[in-house]
């Protein structure tokens, strides 16, 4: 929670507001009190859009769709004005944290935290479709854990169950990992879809597994409870018509809501829910007006924004929960498997390694904004908004206003990337964000992992397509799999799919060849090779030519469930679930130093790795960034950045490194004198 800033507004319709408690792309979340004393949180969409017709139009549509629906599980709306020169919402407010957030901060949630989670979710759902909706984006940041139970939140993209594709009317096409098999293809989507996701979400609450990169049927083999197990692949099936209902889930789960408060939680997680609890009583005061904007204190980093309702993705980092301590029976994540490769872990020094200097710190979205670096810029990409932050500064030099850009991808001064909202798929420079080529794709085929190269673009999921990366014209189209990731290297495109490894000659879309490998993910090639690390944690190093094995080595499945990893120096590295950092020799495989660059009993406290030249920079999940030595690991410098920054890798530009944080914000920052 952050106190208000001079120019906020004191009042909002009839509500007095009091606190931030999020700020997002299209606007800010206040905590406010109604004339009657009762506690709120005020939607208001920002100035930039609210002169725009199609984004009040994506809010009246969020008012309407929340408005229709009523129930134990879902927020509810006390009071809206669609039509105000400032568009806002008013929704309840419930103290709480998001299913992300607990996850990331307390691990694994027991079997009977999931089981009232499952039911109080179904439920939810029975009401959505009961309304006539669909909610399309039920994940982990959209669902509020309270004292009283779940509740589902963010109706930004609910539509009608009879409305056409979700490709042409929703801003946001959903989540990659959370979305069913048929939302993921672009075809019309039902309630059944929403089953998928939900089977999704109680996987990630009792697994950790992320859906999109993750071995969630492997792991799913680890849950010890039959019945949780079974009611999640039941949800899972590909096909829409063998899904269950909401409703008859709901009567699998009859009477295991929450009946004793907040103690449906595992006490970490109720604990945090009680912080906030007492920052919504005990508000931060408004400072007197003032030049600038008041610097953020670190209370209100650590705390976070509290959970309201009304938004989803605050921002807000369990930082509470995340210091090794674990709350009543929770599982953690699994650690690495049996002979997995186990290099001395180098100790920190006992002398801390000097500190970075913060150059700026500017706010681009609502969540961990995706980094990279082109054509002289930083490229921030949060929400569907893309900009071009000048590395000096962190003015922005140009943006990209669409909500619906889904997907971007660079390649020199080339910038990739999808238009969802306008049906088009186009390359920008990214030192001037002049359009180089623009073609209109159809919406029923959303471009997934796209991916830029020299000669040609890719992207696919259940295909792969090429686009010359000159003009933009389609040069093929090859049914190969890929949705567990794609990479261009010169004349090879090579895409990932559950069940293998498929390189593919980039000039025609031929296959040249095929390497089983269970949930191989994220694929790299580089160094005259493919590397892949599959469900179990294996790395596998094939020959880029041939395919042929050059080695592997199973490191364990805590490194696959990490930020993927990077390539540099000769060299792999790999940040792990228990918050390691290891390195591997690219051309044998050999194990070549470990650093634990913090103590953790967690095994969800994994890193966001990025690699410029000599040095290894690591998002950690102690709020700090780290350079690390390549060659042999040990720290260069530091920044204790106060906010989640472990799933954003950072990139480096112009001798300085920028990092994304939970807050929606890039820090840019300077290695220390001498380093």
């Amino acid at each position: 929670m952050e106190r208000l800033r001079p120019d906020d507004p004191g009042r909002v319709g009839r509500y007095r507001l009091l606190a931030r408690l999020g700020t997002g792309g299209m606007g800010v979340v206040y905590l406010g009190r109604s004339p009657g004393g009762r506690t709120v949180a005020v939607k208001v969409i920002g100035a930039r859009h609210a002169g725009e017709a199609t984004y009040r139009a994506r809010f009246g549509r969020e008012i309407g769709a929340a408005r229709t629906v009523s129930g134990a599980f879902t927020a509810p709306v006390l009071d809206a004005d669609a039509e105000a020169a400032a568009p806002w919402l008013v929704t309840a407010y419930l103290p709480g944290v998001t299913l992300r957030e607990a996850v990331a901060g307390q691990g694994t949630l027991p079997a009977a935290a999931v089981r009232t989670l499952a039911a109080g979710l179904a439920e939810a759902l029975v009401d959505i479709h009961r309304a006539g909706l669909t909610h399309r984006d039920l994940k982990p940041a959209n669902i509020m854990l309270t004292a009283g139970g779940p509740r589902v939140i963010d109706f930004g993209i609910a539509r009608p169950e009879d409305a056409v594709t979700i490709t042409r009317v929703g801003f946001n096409p959903g989540t990659p990992g959370f979305m069913s098999p048929e939302q993921a293809a672009g075809r019309r989507v039902g309630p059944s879809s929403d089953v998928y996701s939900l089977g999704a979400v109680l996987a990630f609450a009792a697994t950790g597994a992320e859906p999109s990169r993750d071995g969630v049927d492997a792991r799913l083999g680890d849950l010890e409870d039959a019945w949780l197990r079974d009611l999640i692949e039941d949800c899972l099936q590909p096909e829409p018509e063998l899904r269950p209902s909401a409703g008859e889930l709901l009567a699998r789960l009859d009477g295991a809501g929450p009946a004793h408060g907040a103690r449906w939680l595992p006490d970490g997680i109720a604990a945090a829910i009680d912080v906030r609890a007492h920052e919504a009583r005990n508000p931060p005061e408004r400072p007197p007006a003032e030049d600038g904007e008041p610097p953020v204190s670190r209370r209100a980093l650590l705390v976070g924004g509290a959970a309201a309702v009304a938004f989803a993705g605050t921002g807000a980092a369990l930082v509470a929960l995340s210091r090794g301590e674990r709350g009543g029976g929770g599982r953690a994540a699994p650690g690495p498997a049996a002979g997995a490769a186990s290099p001395s872990v180098r100790p920190s020094p006992t002398r801390p390694p000097p500190l970075a200097v913060r150059r700026w710190k500017v706010g681009v979205g609502d969540y961990y904004p995706d980094l990279a670096a082109a054509g002289g810029v930083v490229l921030a990409h949060s929400e569907g908004l893309l900009r071009a932050l000048d590395p000096k500064t962190g003015r922005t030099r140009w943006k990209q206003h669409s909500w619906d850009i889904t997907h971007v991808s660079v390649d020199g001064d080339g910038v990739f990337l999808y238009d969802h909202f306008g049906g088009r798929i186009r390359m920008v420079r990214a030192s001037s964000g002049t359009e180089r080529w623009g073609h209109p794709w159809p919406s029923e085929a959303v471009p997934m992992y796209p991916v830029a190269g020299e000669d040609v673009s890719c992207f696919g999921y259940e295909t792969v397509t090429a686009l010359d990366a000159r003009t933009g014209r389609r040069r093929w189209t090859t049914r190969v799999g890929a949705e567990m990731g794609i990479a261009v290297d010169g004349d090879l495109v090579v895409a990932a799919d559950r069940k293998a490894v498929s390189a593919l000659d980039a000039g025609t879309g031929r296959l040249r060849w095929r390497y089983p490998a269970t949930w191989a993910h994220y694929p790299q090639a580089c160094y005259g090779q493919v590397f892949v690390c599959d469900g179990p944690g294996t790395v596998h190093a094939l020959r880029a030519d041939t395919g042929a094995p050059v080695w592997k080595r199973q490191i364990g499945n805590d490194v696959y469930e990490s930020s993927g990893f990077a390539a540099g120096a000769g060299l792999l590295y790999f940040g792990t679930a228990a918050g390691d950092v290891l390195a591997l020799r690219a051309a044998t495989g050999e194990p070549v130093w470990s650093r634990r660059l913090f103590a953790t009993t967690s095994r969800n406290q994994w890193n966001a790795l990025g690699v410029d030249g000599g040095t290894v920079y690591v998002g950690c999940a102690d709020h700090h960034v780290y350079a690390l030595d390549a060659a042999d690991g040990h720290t260069r410098w530091r920044y204790p950045a106060d906010v989640t920054i472990r799933t954003s890798a950072p990139v480096a530009v112009g001798g300085s490194v920028f990092v994304g944080t939970a807050d929606g914000s890039v820090l840019a920052l300077t290695p220390p004198d001498g380093v």
